[in-house]
């Protein structure tokens, strides 16, 4: 057994109170060190103006990607609705050239057009209404007059004769609603011929065909 300084050995109550006093300044210690505390700079992470900015940026190059898809869509709805009615335009003057008359095209709406041609080659004209791309309207004009008129206020027919002609010039104009879009145009000429987004001025007549009686006897020599 241990003795103190004294000789006299220590009883259990003084270890145990010293056990104690020691375990009580331990525990000060630990709840008296001060606490680290971790503060956002720069370098841990972006802060609210910034991430408004990107946000902001972001929003911006959308809505000018779906305006530009949003234009480019419907100027390719546009030039698909002019070529088709081109076709549709050549086709009655083909069929009329074939059956000698008889095909045509009616415009008496804004937003389609009725053909009547021989579709399944029976000799017949069936009718075929077309209707043009949602946003797309359809007016004409009657050179050398600048007006354009609305077909459907005042309808109009696109008739070709056994020639493959018409009796008059017709300006159609297609237009989409959509501001940044360009309208296209389709020239039926007189003769029949047909052009794209061309422009008619100045008086318009139709050809006066060539005489075409010929003498048998003209330029032929006689054979003796």
């Amino acid at each position: 057994m241990s003795r103190s300084l004294f000789g006299r050995p220590p009883s259990g109550n003084t270890v145990l109170g010293f056990t104690r006093r020691v375990s009580k300044r331990i525990r000060n210690k630990m709840t008296n060190v001060p606490k680290k505390t971790h503060r956002l700079t720069s370098d841990a992470g972006v802060g609210v103006v910034e991430l408004i900015i990107v946000v902001a940026v972001v929003g911006i190059v959308s809505v000018l990607a779906i305006m530009s898809f949003q234009r480019s869509s419907r100027s390719f709805n546009l030039a698909g609705a002019t070529r088709n009615l081109s076709t549709y335009l050549e086709k009655a003057r083909v069929d009329s050239v074939r059956r000698h008359g008889g095909a045509n095209l009616v415009l008496n709406s804004a937003t389609g057009y009725t053909a009547n041609i021989d579709f399944d080659g029976s000799g017949t004209s069936t009718a075929r209404t077309i209707t043009l791309p949602a946003g797309t309207s359809l007016r004409y004009t009657l050179p050398p007059a600048t007006t354009s008129i609305d077909p459907s206020v005042t309808p109009i027919t696109i008739t070709y004769d056994w020639r493959g002609r018409t009796a008059s010039t017709v300006v159609l104009s297609l237009t989409d609603s959509f501001a940044n879009v360009s309208s296209s145009t389709v020239v039926v000429g007189a003769a029949g011929d047909l052009s794209t987004d061309t422009t008619v001025t100045g008086p318009v007549t139709a050809p006066t065909p060539q005489n075409t009686s010929v003498t048998t006897t003209t330029g032929i020599k006689g054979m003796h």
